[in-house]
């Protein structure tokens, strides 16, 4: 037998009397091994009261009498004392107690509790108790020595708990009951001390999950693994109160989870800790805190993972009673409402959707209420196609990426690469490979965050994908596998040039850039300013692989803005930019050959004695020729002074401060190649001019064209040409109209038609200006005469129509008549008078009046041919101005003029209507 070390605590119960207190000592050569229980222990012990005999008896054979009259159940084979044989003295039935010992939490200390099983009242007849807890240690064999500590006893009348304190021998508890009334005391029970167990750890891993049911489940992890799960206990503790917790405990036994009844709104602070099955094992602490607050709204699953084209069913728990669940809206994404087919309540607080998540996202964002304050469901996606653009620059040595990924939460732009064709490269992949190298992390050239650039680039394959951390792990997008040589994008061409050559067309040469080295393919788009339209109209060409490109364009001196744009050849990768802006120039092959007409626009200024002149110039026509006018030169000479010039653009007006001295201004026309020489002089002068216009009129024909008639007094010269200049009555004639307001038309003794914009609902004047050799007349003035109603002239035009329409009824009407006539002729073959008569040569035989059967008709004839004359001589008088009307057409190069001295006049027009229309007009000038 192996020898230990060991301590005995030694328990007597004793009387109290009046000489004092009876304390027993272990007896010599007591065996240890007698007796011995282990912890925890549980008993009965039963002494008998002394009825008979003194206290001189007990006092001379006490040990005796002591151990024969107190008993433990454990050890007798009955429940109750036995009267010991040999004893002189006659007892009754004392007092049973219950005795419990056992040790604390800690393992520092043994309690043992003794506690009356009957009435109150019999224990303390039966008088006090105590109970002797004592340390007893062995070093081998089978003697027991008393230790050198005192035995500590504890004594009351019906409940007792004494507590002795272990050290960390392994020791032995002697236990001993003693009635101190009657000196008894029961055999001794040895209590063995059993080696401390280990602690265990706390729980780890507090999570909680809700169901649809619905209920709280708290679940935890063991420390360490322990397959015995089912001999572990444990014990959960919560509260809602940090400060001062107010702990509610449940037990659970052989699990790791139980369910709890909370209150939502509420944080509550939960811990878990656990021990082994058995009295004798130890707790482990509490687990640390782990906080849980219920929501007014919890989802199912709240975060959840899926893949395109997959179902997911999310559900939505109402942990307010007052919120039923047919009240759910589901919303997708914070801004896109479900339709109420996809959704339905399983129970009063549970609601059920089931829908595919987006193709485009990385992650969804469900809810079952319109507050964006409340929780949502984050379901996410694992392969969700992401478009990702690649564009390789000119110099091939870098690559811009591009992504459109509108999420909240930031991605990561991954990329490899491999010396494969990209054919090759996604086969592998699908196949499970890892293949490729890592390329160094994306370089972030500018603030924004869906752009990174790929620097050293390897002609190679790239597979590219976009990464997003989340709680269940990486979310990567669909990969992408693509060649940098295939998304090109060139430099923009350089050296362009345009030039409008006089054959009527744009020609555009350019130098392209000199990568990629496959060859690049070109277009050039154009278009002419103009100050209308505010986006210029670009025309684009079509693509050549030529350095140059044509277009046929209507006007060779017209400007034209001009872009050139390459990409590669093969069609795959970019356009570039587009080139800068040129400014096409003409080819001009000679200078112009004459310059503008211009008219002046007098303004005097009284206070300062001078006169501002504003120049009107007219177009120049240059479509027909084979240059064009750049600008103009104005040249101001004087009689005493130096000639002034002064070069501007091509300019409807210009206006200059004069003096009032004469001078003479010319403008020139020129070009790259020279100025005109054919120009015209104009003399600014301020002395009185000589009268010679004695008329002047002017008819408004329609609102197009006015008529202009004059007439010279006798002894004035003929003028060299005529000025005009209208502008409406109620506006200064002064003021510079926007539009053309003057002509120049030739002298002639006729009416002169021209063109222009005449309301009917203004008043026009108009200034008239004889022009000399010397210098200029005396300008008159006029305004001009209304036009007919305009009510007649649809009258003219209807009678005309009527009138076309009688005379072709006349036709068909005689045809129609000769006809019959010729029907009753007797055939000269088979008549006898008839014979020898030649009627193609003869003349119609028969006179109007000898034809019984038609006598009416030369009457209806000639009554029809009278109304025919009525009708067209009546309206002349209206012809005449329709006839007016059609004289005045309009033509891009100035007003019309009549030339003709024999043209006619309205008076003269008027008085020989009624001779028939023999009287017309031998010309009108159209």
């Amino acid at each position: 037998m192996v020898s230990f070390p060991m301590l005995m605590i030694l328990g007597h119960i004793f009387l109290a009397t009046n000489v004092g207190v009876w304390c027993l000592e272990l007896r010599d050569g007591v065996s240890l091994q007698a007796g011995v229980v282990n912890l925890p222990w549980k008993d009965e012990v039963c002494c008998d009261s002394l009825t008979g005999g003194g206290k001189e008896d007990l006092k001379t054979n006490s040990t005796e009498s002591n151990l024969l009259h107190c008993s433990i159940r454990s050890f007798t084979n009955t429940s109750l004392p036995v009267k010991p044989s040999g004893h002189g003295s006659s007892f009754n039935t004392g007092i049973c107690l219950d005795i419990l010992c056992r040790l604390d939490e800690s393992w520092e200390k043994l309690t043992c509790e003794l506690t009356s099983n009957g009435p109150t009242s019999t224990s303390r007849e039966a008088g006090r108790m105590a109970i002797s807890l004592q340390r007893v240690s062995q070093n081998g064999g089978s003697q027991a020595e008393s230790v050198s500590h005192k035995p500590v006893v504890c004594e009351d009348y019906d409940s007792i708990i004494c507590s002795v304190v272990l050290d960390s021998t392994p020791t032995f508890i002697s236990v001993e009951v003693v009635s101190i009334s009657d000196n008894i005391s029961s055999q001794p029970v040895y209590l063995r001390i059993p080696a401390q167990p280990g602690k265990p750890s706390p729980p780890v891993n507090l999570s909680h999950v809700q169901t649809i049911q619905p209920e709280l489940i708290l679940m935890w992890n063991d420390a360490e693994y322990d397959p015995a799960t089912d001999l572990m206990r444990y014990e959960v503790r919560y509260s809602f109160n940090r400060t001062h917790p107010d702990w509610q405990v449940v037990s659970v036994r052989g699990q790791r989870r139980v369910s709890l009844d909370l209150q939502h709104s509420i944080n509550y602070t939960t811990q878990v800790r656990r021990s082994r099955l058995g009295e004798s094992s130890l707790w482990s602490d509490w687990s640390e805190s782990y906080y849980i607050y219920i929501k007014t709204v919890s989802y199912i699953p709240e975060i959840g993972l899926t893949r395109p084209g997959e179902n997911i069913t999310v559900y939505c728990v109402f942990n307010d009673p007052s919120i039923d669940a047919s009240m759910a809206v589901w919303t997708l994404n914070m801004n896109q409402q479900l339709p109420q087919s996809q959704y339905h309540a399983v129970n009063r607080w549970v609601s059920q959707i089931t829908l595919q998540p987006s193709q485009s996202r990385m992650y969804d964002l469900l809810q079952c209420t319109q507050e964006w304050s409340l929780p949502c469901s984050k379901i996410y996606i694992q392969g969700s196609s992401i478009d990702i653009n690649c564009v390789t620059s000119g110099g091939i040595d870098a690559m811009e990426c591009r992504w459109n990924c509108k999420q909240w939460r930031k991605t990561e732009f991954q990329y490899r690469w491999a010396y494969l064709s990209c054919k090759e490269m996604e086969e592998m992949d699908r196949a499970g490979e890892n293949v490729g190298e890592t390329g160094p992390p994306c370089l972030q050239v500018t603030s924004q965050e869906n752009m990174c650039t790929i620097q050293t680039l390897r002609m190679s394959c790239y597979k590219m994908w976009l990464e997003m951390p989340s709680e269940s792990g990486p979310i990567s997008s669909k990969p992408i596998y693509l060649s940098p040589l295939d998304h090109v994008k060139p430099q923009p061409p350089t050296n362009v040039k345009a030039v409008s050559l006089a054959r009527g067309v744009l020609s555009v040469t350019w130098e392209c850039p000199l990568l990629p080295v496959e060859g690049l393919q070109c277009q050039f788009q154009y278009h002419s300013p103009s100050a209308v339209r505010a986006q210029p109209e670009w025309k684009v060409q079509s693509p050549v692989r030529d350095p140059w490109s044509e277009v046929v364009v209507p006007h060779m001196c017209r400007v034209y803005v001009v872009q050139v744009r390459c990409m590669p050849a093969n069609g795959s990768g970019y356009w570039s930019e587009w080139s800068e802006t040129v400014y096409s120039t003409p080819q001009n092959s000679r200078a112009p050959e004459r310059g503008p007409d211009f008219w002046r626009v007098l303004q005097d200024d009284p206070n300062t004695n001078q006169t501002n002149v504003t120049l009107l110039f007219e177009d120049l026509p240059t479509s027909r020729h084979s240059y064009c006018v750049d600008g103009f030169k104005i040249h101001h000479q004087t009689s005493t002074g130096p000639v002034i010039s002064r070069s501007v653009e091509l300019v409807s007006s210009y206006s200059f401060e004069w003096n009032q001295e004469v001078q003479t201004v010319t403008v020139e026309a020129y070009n790259s190649l020279g100025s005109s020489t054919n120009n015209i002089n104009m003399t600014l002068e301020k002395p009185p001019k000589r009268h010679c216009v004695q008329n002047f009129h002017v008819l408004v024909v329609n609102s197009t064209c006015v008529s202009l008639s004059w007439s010279l007094l006798e002894n004035s010269s003929v003028p060299l040409f005529m000025v005009v200049q209208w502008f409406p009555h109620w506006q200064h004639h002064h003021k510079v109209q926007s539009r053309k307001t003057w002509a120049r038309p030739p002298y002639t003794a006729g009416p002169v038609y021209l063109t222009g914009e005449f309301f009917g609902s203004e008043e026009y004047g108009f200034y008239l200006y004889p022009v000399f050799a010397h210098g200029e007349g005396e300008p008159v003035y006029t305004l001009a005469a209304p036009r007919g109603d305009p009510a007649a002239f649809m009258m003219v035009l209807l009678v005309s129509f009527l009138s076309v329409i009688l005379v072709v009824i006349l036709i068909l009407s005689k045809n129609q008549m000769k006809r019959f006539v010729w029907k009753d002729v007797p055939d000269p073959n088979k008549s006898s008078w008839a014979k020898g008569k030649d009627f193609k040569q003869s003349s119609f035989p028969f006179s109007a009046p000898s034809l019984s059967f038609s006598s009416s008709l030369p009457c209806f004839l000639s009554v029809f041919l009278t109304s025919i004359r009525l009708f067209f001589l009546c309206p002349l008088t209206f012809l005449h101005s329709w006839l007016w009307g059609l004289s005045c057409s309009r033509i891009e190069q100035g007003p019309i003029t009549c030339t003709d001295d024999k043209a006619f006049q309205h008076s003269q027009f008027a008085h020989d209507h009624l001779d028939g229309l023999t009287h017309l007009p031998k010309k009108v000038f159209l």
